[in-house]
């Protein structure tokens, strides 16, 4: 059995809305539920916050007209089939309507019963037909993106592998000419030299193949480790050596002091050599006269040794090897630094490099590191230097213990062992993918959802553990969205982080924030959120809020289950609660010194988003573009704290 079909008729003439309900009462096909809005704004809210399944819209609503909001709804992403009603003596606006997005158009008067269905049917069916071709566009497009991508690092590599091989195949078919012609000439002096540059060459070649084996089985989850006991300080003899020379071969200075006793390691030893030995020859390689420095440490293991994004917690019974590759070349930028650790790429990626290698190194040796229950990081400025810093545990074999805390594990959602939904939604998508790409390595479900309409549906659906929210300021609809998910009951047991960003979504910030609630405030949101976040009754509330009116009413509210704190007072023997409501005005300065409090004591913040886009005023944006100069952050930065900040929701969670 169908569902009714939704209908939403939109006239401000009753006349007009009787003989349009008649003769969809008339229509035998379907079955369908008429709802009758009079007025502009309430048009504007119906469509917004309860979208029908078809709208039938009158040209003439008081002083606005039905193109006013045609583009108005379209504009906050509203995609209901809108079919567009006039009187006889307004056919000419049939052009403009379609113009402005309505599906249809009908003259009022003049249709029948079966040409309203047909009408409403075509409507629909239209809608569905281009919201499937719009999410086919889209999922196209992303493939596009993805191939080009592919194509891209495809090509890259290829040119730079041709390039890698060609050297040391010249080099050998070279010298094994020469050795032909030496050995017809007698001349067999210089044979036992060309020999080491035909093998050094091999060796090269051997090297390149076994890193490109090494990556592809690592991706494909096939790599084995090989974990021994062994003295570390013997590891490192053969490193040094082994390195020296190539370090030396650019008129480098190498700095090493060896400790006394190191102890013992249990790790897979040619791994871990292999690790040491690629970040040294890279110091060496981009070093010109500079100094290459290597430092080992041995001390109590923490979490955040091996994860970034885990706590100081010390790891009983694990003693963290930390090893620090230091050197003074050319160093790199930040955009350089943010591509470090990816496949075939490389500091040095013109046409003209000067500097060899596969460009697999570096990733090769982070995730060898994070086999082996480490981490590898890098620090790095333009033409001071870079150092990298290798930290291993002193027994790998016993790494599950602390990978159970760390994010790979920690967000494991039961004996169901479905991941966590983390919900990121704003208008456009690239800010959520940035941050799935800040959270590659985390066992984390990251859902991004560009539609701001459908968010809301999607995110009822989904249930996500905590929602990521983006506030645009140069789009109000992205506040409406903000109150439509924190009045859904489904969504208020979910965490909640909120970033802004301006127009461009070029600058940002993360707002302070402990919580969102609608207006206009319910009873029941209002306590279970002052409940949450000042649990017990022994202690007084005392709220500050932007809004006269909103803090009053909130007082109101709660006054009869909490004891408030008298006007102006807090302190110790009180919770402090700021309602910062993003419609009022004074908001960013209520967000900027909720920020600039001490945080030991820093009050609680709730958002307060409205549900209705007739409550975002004009002053909206003024206030958000306001935020982003005073607090904002480039948008790559901005991701990183964004997932620092979702991590640690999470791990609380």
């Amino acid at each position: 059995m169908h569902e009714p079909v939704d209908v939403l008729i939109v006239d401000d003439d009753e006349d007009d809305f009787v003989l349009a309900s008649d003769l969809i009462a008339d229509i035998t096909a379907n079955e369908y539920r008429v709802r009758w809005v009079q007025s502009y704004q309430d048009a504007v809210h119906a469509l917004i916050t309860a979208p029908p399944d078809v709208c039938l819209l009158d040209y003439r609503l008081e002083a606005r007209t039905g193109i006013d909001l045609l583009r108005e709804v379209r504009g906050l992403g509203c995609d209901v089939p809108i079919i567009f009603l006039t009187g006889q003596t307004e056919r000419e606006l049939d052009v403009e309507a379609m113009h402005a997005g309505a599906d249809d158009f009908l003259i009022k008067g003049s249709f029948t019963t079966r040409e309203l269905e047909r009408a409403i049917r075509y409507a629909i069916e239209r809608a569905a037909t281009l919201a499937a071709q719009r999410r086919l566009t889209e999922e196209l497009r992303l493939m596009q993106v993805q191939a080009q991508r592919s194509s891209q690092a495809k090509s890259t590599f290829l040119a730079n592998m041709s390039h890698e091989f060609r050297t040391p195949l010249n080099a050998i078919l070279g010298y094994s000419d020469m050795l032909v012609d030496q050995a017809r000439a007698g001349e067999f002096e210089q044979i036992e030299d060309d020999l080491n540059r035909i093998r050094a060459a091999g060796n090269h070649l051997l090297a390149l193949v076994t890193d490109i084996l090494d990556l592809s089985r690592i991706e494909a989850g096939r790599l084995s480790l090989a974990p021994e006991r062994y003295q570390l300080g013997e590891l490192l003899r053969e490193v040094v050596d082994a390195v020296a020379p190539l370090i030396h071969r650019n008129g480098n200075r190498f700095v090493y002091a060896p400790a006394d006793e190191l102890g013992e390691m249990v790790a897979d030893a040619t791994r871990a050599r292999q690790i040491l030995f690629n970040l040294l020859s890279n110091a060496g390689k981009f070093t010109r006269k500079g100094v290459v420095s290597l430092a080992i440490t041995r001390r109590q293991a923490r979490l955040s040794d091996f994860n970034h994004h885990a706590g100081d917690q010390p790891i009983e019974g694990i003693e963290c090897v930390e090893f620090v590759v230091a050197d003074s070349g050319i160093g790199m930028t930040p955009k350089q630094m943010e591509r470090l650790f990816e496949p075939f790429s490389q500091v040095d990626d013109t046409g003209g490099r000067r500097f060899g290698g596969s460009g697999l190194g570096l990733a090769i040796s982070r995730r060898l590191a994070r086999a082996m229950g480490g981490e590898l990081r890098a620090r790095s400025e333009i033409g001071r230097g870079s150092s990298f810093r290798l930290s291993l545990p002193s027994d790998s074999t016993a790494a599950a213990r602390w990978r159970g805390l760390t994010p790979e594990r920690q967000f494991a959602a039961g004996e169901r062992g479905q991941l966590p939904i983390v919900f990121v939604l704003g208008p456009t998508d690239e800010f959520g993918r940035q941050l799935r790409d800040q959270l590659a390595d985390v066992q984390l479900d990251i859902v991004v959802e560009a539609d701001l309409r459908r968010g809301v549906k999607l995110a009822r659906a989904l249930g996500p553990s905590l929602l990521v929210v983006e506030l645009n300021a140069g789009a109000p609809a992205t506040l409406v969205t903000l109150g439509q998910l924190a009045r859904e009951p489904s969504l208020q047991e979910a965490g909640v982080l909120v970033y802004l960003v301006d127009e461009h979504a070029q600058f940002g910030c993360l707002l302070a924030c402990d919580g969102v609630i609608s207006a206009p405030l319910q009873a029941l949101q209002l306590q279970r959120t002052v409940e949450r976040l000042s649990p017990g009754t022994s202690r007084p509330v005392h709220l500050w809020s932007n809004s006269t009116g909103l803090l009053h009413e909130a007082t109101e509210m709660i006054r009869h289950t909490r004891r408030m704190a008298a006007a102006g007072t807090g302190g110790a023997e009180a919770s402090e609660l700021h309602l910062v409501h993003l419609a009022a005005p004074g908001a960013s300065w209520g967000l900027t010194a909720a920020r600039r409090d001490d945080p030991s004591g820093a009050p609680a913040v709730v958002l307060v988003a409205p549900e209705d886009p007739r409550a975002v005023p004009p002053s909206f944006a003024a206030e958000m573009r306001a935020l982003v100069e005073e607090a904002g952050i480039p948008r790559q930065e901005l991701a990183r704290e964004v997932s620092t900040a979702l991590m640690a929701r999470m791990s609380r969670e």
